[in-house]
């Protein structure tokens, strides 16, 4: 079981001394990245809990003041200094000539597609409340294929709200949005209306699961909706410790697009998937009383059920669907022991238990011991990289998470792991890693990108060890921003029967320039390779592929409420089965009004 990262209000509830036992590395943050990723639902990382957390860089010098109220789109949707509500409702329309509608070999189609977005961005900092929410459905419509017409959903949200001083909180969090059904396929521009999130510079080349729908069509994508409340209370023994309880109910849901409207309004999807997790928590942690000693006991109780539709269903054969429903059981123990050598070399080492079963195909069941040792390493207040090496989830796995600043200006993220889980729990996994920066979501361990892995690789049923490594580097100068992710992830289906295993390799890079301080031009471009034994959840195939992607866009701030765009985009997917291969390119004009 990973040891939750302290919260703000256990910080508050903090005493002096263990304060200075935490010291400038962040004892609770190192026991946190210490250890090996398991599938739990209850969430790692508070919304607000981002100290030592890289979440961007900030425009420097007057460029910074000049921007900031416009359009929010340099870091993102922020309260007001000293508290307060901020609210700001948006229109996003954006209208795309394209070469290729239908996203196929052939026959080509050229058409005029349009988005329209109307999105409203919610940030509160309270004395009791702290939340940030962004929502924007999009209305796709096309001139001459009408059967494409879709209605999606883009949003995210983190909040955290303090029903009782120093006991009783509750951690909300959400998330949804288009992603390929075959993974790893376009994602440039801001085609889907997702706002701000999707419009900055933080908008890779891979596949957004916040929204950034272009280069796909509801034929190729997916909508996934995510949402968690974790109720817990936390209470302070004195020197012995601190102790915390909490329940977690997250649901998940994921359907391809059969109909017109995409979740939470389902109408004829193939392959719904639902997952609806229970977790009940339990975590105390020692104070003073060992003094440079630090020993943390935690007890994870999880409990999942997913209804999966059948591969064959009423939109394409009339054959009424058929549902099949599994579940899964976790029960682990683990008590864990570290030891701060100096201020900036931490050394831990960890014992437990652990009980999974997974029924269904693919099952899995795993009853033994656990353990892990490891050593997080703080050079200084910018930086912090954990290393370590266990046995969990029913095998030896290396972990590494970190960020390090190169530079004061370059910094650079890190992050490997393994998990064992289905593809919904992943998402549940990586949401409650969530923090915000950059305009959006991002991983709250490194600072680095969030949902790689779920949007890189197709759609699937069933249980997978996957083992996905990400390293990112982002450099800010006065007037430009380089960012460069590396992406790999491999998937391992643990049915005995039916052997699956899918990989994903890309590489992305962005640039983003200042041009003055009403008007930016960016470009970005990615690669990637796949490959995969078996086909997605509709039963399509396309074998081992290559996709490229490249955009160049110009942006105009025309006012502290008006913004405009051009940008031209260029995808193409390379693959053995020639019909699965194509190529297409956008050019898309965008207008964006705020209130």
């Amino acid at each position: 079981m990973i040891d939750h990262a302290t919260t703000a209000a256990e910080r508050l509830i903090a005493s002096p001394s263990l304060s200075r036992l935490i010291g400038t590395f962040g004892l609770a943050a190192a026991l946190l990245l210490g250890q090996i990723g398991t599938a739990t639902a209850f969430p790692l990382l508070d919304a607000e809990n981002t100290a030592g957390v890289p979440l961007g860089t900030e425009l420097s010098g007057p460029d910074a003041q000049d921007l900031r109220h416009q359009l929010q789109l340099a870091n993102g949707l922020s309260a007001p200094a000293g508290g307060g509500w901020t609210i700001v409702p948006r229109i996003d329309w954006q209208g795309a000539l394209t070469d290729n509608a239908l996203q196929v070999h052939s026959p080509r189609r050229a058409d005029i597609v349009s988005f329209f977005s109307p999105g409203i961005g919610i940030a509160g900092e309270l004395p009791r409340v702290n939340l940030t929410f962004d929502f924007a459905p999009t209305l796709t419509t096309y001139a001459r294929t009408s059967n494409l017409n879709s209605l999606t959903e883009q949003m995210n949200g983190l909040g955290n709200v303090t029903l009782v001083p120093d006991l009783a909180f509750v951690d909300i969090r959400a998330v949804a949005g288009v992603q390929s059904l075959y993974g790893g396929l376009g994602g440039l521009g801001g085609a889907s209306g997702a706002g701000a999130a999707a419009s900055s510079s933080s908008a890779g080349s891979i596949p957004s699961l916040v929204g950034n729908s272009q280069g796909l069509n509801k034929n190729n994508e997916t909508q996934t909706t995510s949402f968690a409340i974790s109720p817990y209370l936390i209470q302070r023994f004195g020197d012995w410790g601190t102790g915390r309880l909490g329940y977690s109910l997250e649901v998940t849901e994921s359907d391809s697009i059969g109909g017109f409207a995409a979740l939470p309004f389902p109408t004829g999807g193939l392959n719904a998937r639902t997952l609806i997790t229970n977790e009940q928590t339990g975590h105390f942690v020692s104070g003073d009383i060992l003094g440079y000693l630090q020993d943390s006991l935690d007890v994870n109780l999880t409990q999942t059920q997913t209804t999966t539709g059948s591969s064959i269903g009423t939109a394409q054969s009339g054959i009424p669907s058929q549902t099949t429903h599994t579940s899964s059981t976790r029960a682990i123990i683990t008590d864990q022991l570290s030891y701060e050598i100096n201020r900036s070399l931490l050394v831990f080492v960890s014992g437990g238990h652990e009980s999974i079963h997974y029924t269904g195909p693919g099952g899995q069941s795993i009853d033994g011991l656990t353990w892990s040792f490891g050593s997080t390493w703080t050079p200084n207040p910018d930086s912090q990289l954990t290393l370590s090496y266990g046995h969990q989830n029913g095998s030896n796995s290396l972990s590494v998470n970190g960020h390090y600043a190169l530079t004061s200006r370059t910094l650079l993220t890190v992050s490997y792991g393994s998990t064992l889980g289905t593809q919904l729990e992943q998402v549940q996994n990586q949401l409650n890693l969530a923090t915000r920066g950059n305009g959006g979501l991002v991983n709250g361990q490194t600072g680095g990108q969030l949902f790689g892995s779920s949007n890189a690789l197709a759609s699937q049923d069933g249980v997978f060890r996957t083992t996905t490594l990400t390293v990112g580097t982002q450099t800010a100068l006065d007037r430009d921003t380089f960012a460069l992710n590396l992406l790999m992830t491999k998937r391992v289906s643990t049915s005995a029967t039916n052997a699956r295993t899918a990989s994903s390799k890309s590489v992305s890079a962005n640039w983003t320039h200042l041009m003055r301080p009403d008007m930016t031009v960016s470009a970005a471009v990615s690669y990637g390779i796949q490959e995969q034994n078996a086909g997605v959840a509709i039963g399509s195939n396309l074998g081992n592929n290559t996709t490229m992607t490249a955009s160049l866009a110009w942006q105009w701030h025309i006012s502290d409420t008006l913004g405009a765009s051009l940008r031209y985009s260029f995808v193409e997917r390379q693959s053995p089965v020639s019909v699965n291969q194509i190529y297409q390119d956008m050019l898309i004009l965008g207008i964006s009004k705020t209130f």
